[in-house]
C-alpha cells in the first residue's frame, strides 16, 4: 500500500491487509492487542504466513498477542491460536483483564517502527504509520504495560478434542 501516514483506515477491511503488510515488514517482533482477535481482521492465511516468515527468520524473533475475550478463538478456532500452539516458544498469547489504560483499541506494532491502530469505539478512524518511531513508541509503551498485566489462559494452551 503506502509507506506514509494513512488516516481513516476502515475496519476490518483494509485494516486486515495493512496488518499483513506491517507484519510482513517486521524484522524482530510483532505485538497485537485486540479485544477478541476479530476473525475478519486477524484470522487469515496471509497474516499467518507473514508471521511464519518472521518466526523462521531468527531464533530471536517473537510474536506477542494480547486479547481480552478468548472464548471465540477457542470455540470457533483461529489461525493465530493454531500458530501459537504449534510454536509456543515464538508466539505467545495472553489474556488481558480490564485495565484503566486500555480503551478497547486494536493495535498492531511492528518492531519499534510501525503501527496500525483502531480506536475501540470506531470502525473507520484507524491509522497506519509503517515508519514512525515516535508514534509506535507510544503504543508500544501501552502494550508493554498491558502485557505485564496479562496472564496465560489455560484454554489457549489446551487442544480441544
Amino acid at each position: 500500500m503506502s509507506n506514509e501516514f494513512l488516516a481513516g483506515v476502515k475496519y476490518p477491511h483494509p485494516f486486515d491487509e495493512l496488518a499483513v503488510e506491517l507484519c510482513g515488514s517486521a524484522a524482530r517482533e510483532v505485538c497485537i492487542l485486540s479485544p477478541a482477535l476479530d476473525p475478519e481482521a486477524f484470522d487469515s492465511i496471509e497474516l499467518v504466513d507473514a508471521l511464519g516468515v518472521l518466526i523462521r527468520s531468527s531464533r530471536q524473533t517473537r510474536v506477542r498477542i494480547l486479547v481480552a475475550d478468548t472464548r471465540g478463538m477457542v470455540s470457533r478456532g483461529h489461525r493465530l491460536l493454531q500458530l501459537a500452539r504449534r510454536i509456543p516458544s515464538s508466539v505467545q498469547i495472553r489474556k488481558l483483564a480490564e485495565h484503566p489504560q486500555w480503551k478497547s483499541e486494536t493495535i498492531v506494532i511492528c518492531d519499534r517502527d510501525g503501527v496500525l491502530y483502531k480506536p475501540g469505539d470506531s470502525d473507520h478512524d484507524g491509522f497506519y504509520e509503517p515508519s514512525s518511531r515516535a508514534s509506535t513508541q507510544r503504543h508500544l509503551d501501552l502494550f508493554e504495560e498491558l502485557w505485564r498485566n496479562g496472564s496465560e489462559d489455560v484454554e489457549l494452551r489446551t487442544l480441544s478434542i
